[in-house]
């Protein structure tokens, strides 16, 4: 599935941290990697602005060439510099070049908390038609180095919707057949003791948290066991936990070692909901993980782990 990955690139050591990821799952999938760096000169005055904008444009391909040469041993890799804004020629490109997904780094100690203001991912996260990998470049963190596909460990979060299950083949096409999918859901606890009209006690908490457990079990081996027919070698483990969905999240992410934590947007407006505030957007913004966020409508191949 990730044959081509849009890597966008602005310039900044921060921006470049998402190279190694594009490229471990380019070289998974014998794919290659578009480096796209938009060009804007200055606003147009006087007689120097066509001077400026070719300035911009050799600027970026200069940059660009040097990154590309960089990576170029291991992989097949394009350069783009458009000339425009940088969200709208980010998304351009995943048509004009084909691409599968966009591997790109969030900026700020807060990861998405930037977004609200307007920001170049912000766009790019609202209007992808495709999966998109976001990638922690916190000021003064370090980025931890991708992982192996081969025995990469991936957290699934479920919430019962065939939206949020898209994101499942998905996940199953990016690991090999040493990695292990984490399919998790959350329950609600529950909040008094059942009684009935005499006030005998009917189930107490305890008894109730069992029953909504064994649904959410059964309910996450049902989910296992279909994409096991497509992936026999598929290590699949099931986590179902009780509490808030983004703190019981975040929680699985660290106690399962997850490398990385796939996910489906909901709703008609794609990835538009992340940004304006859902347990995705919560996910990234908390987490330590790198998040692959996969739009409602796409829907993975039939794919055999290698």
């Amino acid at each position: 599935m990730f044959r081509t990955l849009i890597v966008p690139l602005d310039g900044s050591e921060q921006a470049e941290r998402a190279l190694p990821y594009a490229v471990r799952l380019a070289v998974a999938h014998a794919g290659r990697v578009v480096l796209v760096r938009a060009a804007l000169g200055p606003p147009p005055s006087g007689q120097d602005w066509e001077h400026q904008q070719t300035a911009a444009v050799a600027e970026a391909n200069v940059y660009l060439n040097d990154v590309a040469r960089k990576v170029a041993t291991r992989l097949p890799v394009a350069t783009s510099v458009p000339y425009g804004h940088a969200a709208e020629q980010i998304l351009a490109s995943i048509a004009e070049f084909g691409a599968d997904a966009i591997v790109m780094t969030t900026h700020g100690r807060t990861g998405l908390a930037h977004l609200m203001h307007g920001s170049v991912a912000e766009a790019v996260l609202a209007q992808a038609s495709v999966p998109v990998l976001l990638l922690h470049a916190r000021p003064g963190e370090s980025v931890s180095p991708p992982f192996d596909l081969s025995s990469a460990r991936i957290l699934v979060p479920l919430d019962g919707s065939s939206r949020s299950e898209a994101a499942v083949p998905v996940a199953a096409t990016m690991l090999g057949i040493a990695g292990e999918l984490v399919l998790m859901t959350v329950v609600e606890p529950p909040e008094r003791v059942h009684r009935d009209e005499s006030g005998r006690v009917i189930a107490y908490l305890d008894q109730q948290e069992e029953t909504v457990r064994q649904t959410a079990l059964d309910y996450l081996t049902g989910v296992a066991a279909a994409v096991k027919k497509d992936n026999p070698d598929l290590h699949v483990t099931s986590d179902v936990r009780v509490g808030a969905p983004t703190d019981s999240i975040l929680m699985a992410e660290v106690e399962r070692a997850a490398d990385l934590v796939v996910m489906a947007t909901h709703g008609r407006t794609g990835m538009q909901r992340v940004v304006k505030g859902s347990v995705a957007g919560e996910v990234v913004r908390g987490g330590h993980a790198p998040v692959l966020l996969v739009p409602p409508h796409v829907l993975a191949p039939q794919t055999v782990p290698v």
